[in-house]
C-alpha cells in the first residue's frame, strides 16, 4: 500500500478533526472538520439578513419609546411637585392630562414584546443554522429561546448563547467577547432588576393606603416615575449596544469562512 502524501486527513483518533500528515507521520497540527448542512441544522434562510435589519429597527424603536417615557416621567414628577407646592393652581384638566400621558406609554410594552420576539428569532435562527461550527459550540439551540424564560438562569444564559453564536460563526473556541456585548447584557440585566424593585415598592406603597385608593394610586404613579426614568435611560443604552451586537454578529455569521479556513490550513501546514 502506498503512503499518502502530505496533507490534511481525518484524525484517526477523533473524526471531528483534520490532522496534518507530513508524509511520514501525524503532526500535532489540527483543525475542526467544516460543518455540512443537515436536516437537523438547515441552511441559513435567505431572509435572515432582513430579520437582522428588522431587529435593529425594533431596537431603534425601543430607544424612541424609552426617550418618550422619560419625558412622561418628568411630566408626572413636575405635576406632583406642583400639587405639593401650589395645590390651588392644579385643575382637573391637569390630572386628566397626566392620565392621558400615562395611557400613551402603554404601547411601549407591546413594542418591547415585538422587539424581544424579533431578537430571539434572529438569535435562534443563526444558532440553529448550518453556518455554525458545531465543534466549538457549547449549547443546544433550544437555549436561544428557553434561556430567556428559565428563572434565575435568564440572568446569564442568553449572554452565553450570544457568545456561542460568536464561536460558531468564527470557528474559534477561544473567541474574545467584545466590551459592547458585556455592557449590553449588564445594562439589560440591570434595568430588569431595577424594574422588579420598582414593582415591589409600588405594591408596598399601594398597600399603605387601604382607605384611600385614589391617593395610593397617585403615590404609586410618582414612585414608579422616579425609578422608571432611570430604567429608561438604561434601556436606551442597552438598546444602542444591542444594535452594535446584532450588526457585529450578523457580519460574522454572513462571512464566508471558506477562505479563512484555507488560510488557516495553509499557515498551519507551513509550520507543520
Amino acid at each position: 500500500m502506498s503512503t499518502p502524501g502530505e496533507g490534511w486527513y481525518a484524525d484517526p483518533r477523533d473524526g471531528r478533526w483534520l490532522r496534518w500528515w507530513d508524509g511520514h507521520r501525524w503532526t500535532e497540527h489540527v483543525h475542526p472538520v467544516a460543518p455540512t448542512p443537515t436536516a437537523h441544522h438547515p441552511d441559513l434562510p435567505r431572509r435572515w439578513a432582513l430579520l437582522s435589519a428588522l431587529t435593529q429597527l425594533a431596537l431603534v424603536g425601543m430607544v424612541v419609546s424609552s426617550t418618550y417615557g422619560i419625558w412622561v416621567d418628568r411630566q408626572v414628577l413636575a405635576f406632583d411637585e406642583e400639587v405639593r407646592l401650589l395645590p390651588d393652581s392644579v385643575t382637573p384638566a391637569d390630572g386628566r392630562r397626566i392620565d392621558s400621558l400615562l395611557l400613551s406609554t402603554l404601547p411601549a410594552s407591546a413594542w418591547m414584546l415585538v422587539t424581544g420576539v424579533l431578537f430571539i428569532g434572529w438569535l435562534y435562527t443563526a444558532h440553529h443554522s448550518s453556518r455554525m461550527d458545531r465543534s466549538v459550540m457549547r449549547h443546544d439551540s433550544g437555549w436561544a429561546i428557553g434561556g430567556w424564560f428559565v428563572p434565575v438562569m435568564n440572568f446569564w444564559q442568553p449572554f452565553r448563547v450570544v457568545t456561542d453564536v460568536r464561536r460558531g460563526a468564527t470557528g474559534d473556541p477561544r473567541t474574545v467577547v467584545p466590551l459592547s456585548q458585556v455592557w449590553w447584557w449588564g445594562l439589560f440585566a440591570g434595568q430588569y432588576v431595577l424594574s422588579w424593585g420598582a414593582q415591589l415598592r409600588a405594591s408596598a406603597t399601594a398597600a399603605a393606603y387601604p382607605d384611600a385608593p385614589a391617593l395610593g394610586y397617585s403615590r404609586v404613579v410618582v414612585d414608579v416615575a422616579r425609578v422608571h426614568q432611570w430604567t429608561s435611560l438604561m434601556t436606551i443604552a442597552a438598546a444602542v449596544l444591542a444594535i452594535v451586537v446584532v450588526r457585529d454578529l450578523t457580519r460574522l455569521v454572513l462571512t464566508d469562512r471558506t477562505g479563512q479556513d484555507q488560510f488557516r490550513n495553509a499557515t498551519t501546514g507551513l509550520t507543520g
